[in-house]
């Protein structure tokens, strides 16, 4: 018969137990890290023993302190019986323990310093950021303050801009788009009778500001001669005086066009100086360009042509005349970077004969922004289309009604 199996006793853990190479192993890494850690100091120890400055014992303290601590070592060997060698040993101590403890302190001098100038250059870093930082918290107020006063100014030259004109027999439709916040470009509508329409166009050279404020100065000279109902030769030559007195001592000039319509008798009288020639648009899409050979204004006392100062001619109802700076023909295409120019702006307009003055006008600001590829113009555009249509014929007036005669009095 077989005998059961006995059963066995659970084998107690035991704890790993270390070999003595692991052991060494690790004595061995430790001693390594420890011997780096303390590579630099062991450097610096013997670099500061060869220091003159180490043993300046005004600047180094640890020098006499250790010589100090070193001079009971002879006068204690003198009371006893030392071989010669080592009482003239214990002699040196004093130099050698003033050397080993100054090199130590000079070692530990050298480490506060450059802890120091770490703490320095911290602080001066510190204090640089945070003068960054005021400065840069300054010139955004600034820069804020600029742009609010530019704004401001961008606000009161619209009002310079005049409204769009809508009459049975006249519309007029006015589009200026600065390239900043304010220009040089000057448009003027105004109609002083009901049958008299002056329309007005200047480009003062630069951009900006300047070119801006000698707009708003010459603003109120060509309001008051259009209330004064100045021919165009008179118009030029009043506006010349006042850009010579605006423009002394500068680098601007002045363009201009000055367009004086008898809405009565279909008659566009205008004289330009120095201006592109501005574009008579027919009905049927005809363009005929009108200008004179007139000089800039603000350069000279006189810039009259001597043959040719004014011109005339006459429009029919549904003409157009369409009056612009030149910003809006030196434009650079997408595809060539070719201008496109006069002669492409009045093809652009050919196909535009007969339309109300506000299609035209979109329509030539968006076709231009299609040509250069973007919404944005780099020089100020300005842009204004007037349509002249048959006056409607006025209704006759009530016939008054018939009054008693009053009696004669007695």
């Amino acid at each position: 018969m077989e005998t059961p199996p006995t059963p066995s006793e659970p084998t107690p853990p035991t704890a790993p137990s270390s070999s003595p190479g692991t052991a060494s192993a690790a004595g061995e890494v430790a001693g390594t890290a420890f011997g780096r850690r303390r590579l630099p100091y062991i450097r610096a120890f013997f670099k500061a023993l060869v220091d003159p400055e180490t043993f300046d014992a005004r600047r180094n303290p640890s020098v006499w302190l250790g010589a100090l601590l070193a001079v009971p070592i002879p006068i204690l060997l003198a009371f006893t019986k030392a071989p010669i060698w080592v009482e003239i040993l214990a002699f040196s101590a004093p130099v050698a323990w003033g050397a080993i403890l100054g090199a130590a302190g000079r070692v530990a001098t050298v480490e506060s310093e450059a802890v120091h100038r770490l703490e320095v250059q911290a602080a001066a870093a510190k204090a640089a950021a945070a003068a960054a930082a005021v400065r840069s918290d300054r010139l955004e107020a600034e820069q804020k303050a600029m742009t609010d006063e530019l704004k401001l100014a961008q606000a009161i030259q619209k009002t310079m801009v005049p409204p769009d004109i809508v009459r049975p027999d006249l519309q007029v439709v006015v589009k200026h788009i600065p390239s900043s916040f304010v220009g040089g470009d000057y448009l003027q509508a105004s109609a002083p009778r009901p049958d008299l329409l002056y329309l007005c166009i200047g480009d003062v050279s630069g951009h900006g500001v300047a070119a801006a404020l000698v707009v708003s100065r010459l603003h109120g000279v060509v309001r008051r001669l259009i209330l004064e109902q100045k021919s165009p030769v008179q118009f030029l030559d009043e506006l010349n005086k006042a850009a010579l007195r605006v423009l002394q001592h500068t680098y601007f000039f002045v363009t201009f066009a000055v367009f004086r319509i008898d809405l009565a008798a279909r008659r566009i009288e205008y004289a330009t100086a120095g201006h592109p020639a501005q574009l008579l648009l027919r009905a049927d899409g005809r363009v005929e360009p009108l200008s004179t050979p007139n000089r800039l204004l603000g350069m000279d006392v006189d810039v009259f042509d001597p043959d040719r100062p004014v011109d005339t001619t006459t429009f029919e109802p549904g003409d157009s005349l369409v009056l612009f700076t030149d910003g809006l023909f030196e434009i650079p295409g997408q595809e060539d970077g070719e201008i496109l120019g006069e002669q492409g702006l009045g093809e652009m307009l050919g196909n535009l004969g007969g339309l109300p003055p506000a299609l035209i006008a979109g329509d030539v600001l968006r076709e231009l922004a299609d040509f250069q590829g973007d919404s944005k113009f780099e020089d100020d555009v300005s842009l204004m289309v007037a349509r002249f249509d048959p006056a409607p014929v006025a209704a006759p007036a009530p016939r008054a009604a018939a009054q008693p005669a009053a009696a004669p009095l007695r």
